[in-house]
């Protein structure tokens, strides 16, 4: 009798869940205020599964310049997701070219495990291949840097500096020796 009770209350459990979402859905409610086929929301979306970041709800917070870009004062579209993290989008292209965590980083513990320097490169190679268009064939062109600060860790592709810029574009990705991934800044498919 108990576990017949028991299932009587899961499937109950389970059916108010159901109604509820689909309450939701009906209404035109969902967990983020955004259409599903948003070019900038998908952008983010697929930037997040590539950095192994969470799925969370976003908030636009307009529009905006981006400093770091080569003609220092590229429009971008500002999206927060609930955890703090920033996403810059350019919206002429939908390519996120900015993920500021930097405000997250004093959540992180200091027992966390450390993964080695070596560790976070390959990682990092891997988030430029599926983030810039052609990397590939843009590797010989660019130079690349490597350095750290304290507990944190930077690598970074630059393109040759130009006259009529005032930052060569580069890509820029950045860990917590954790391997929490806290800014990635990346104008190399921005023409």
């Amino acid at each position: 009798m108990k576990n017949l009770d028991r299932f009587i209350a899961t499937i109950v459990f389970l059916t108010l869940g159901f109604l509820s979402l689909t309450a939701c859905a009906t209404k035109g409610t969902a967990t983020t205020p955004f259409a599903t086929d948003d070019p900038q929301i998908v952008a983010i979306k697929n930037i997040r599964a590539v950095m192994g970041l969470p799925n969370l709800p976003l908030e636009s917070r307009g529009m905006d310049t981006m400093i770091n870009s080569p003609s220092g004062g590229l429009s971008v579209a500002i999206y927060v997701d609930s955890a703090g993290r920033k996403f810059s989008v350019e919206p002429q292209t939908n390519i996120v070219v900015e993920m500021d965590a930097r405000d997250l980083l004093a959540s992180i513990s200091t027992g966390a495990p450390v993964i080695s320097r070596d560790q976070l490169k390959i990682i990092a190679l891997k988030i430029a291949k599926a983030t810039t268009l052609n990397f590939d064939s843009l590797l010989p062109g660019l130079t690349y840097d490597e350095g750290g600060k304290i507990d944190n860790y930077f690598f970074e592709w630059r393109k040759p500096e130009s006259q009529n810029e005032m930052m060569p574009p580069f890509l820029q990705i950045a860990f917590h020796k954790s391997g929490f991934i806290f800014a990635c800044y990346n104008t190399l498919s921005i023409k």
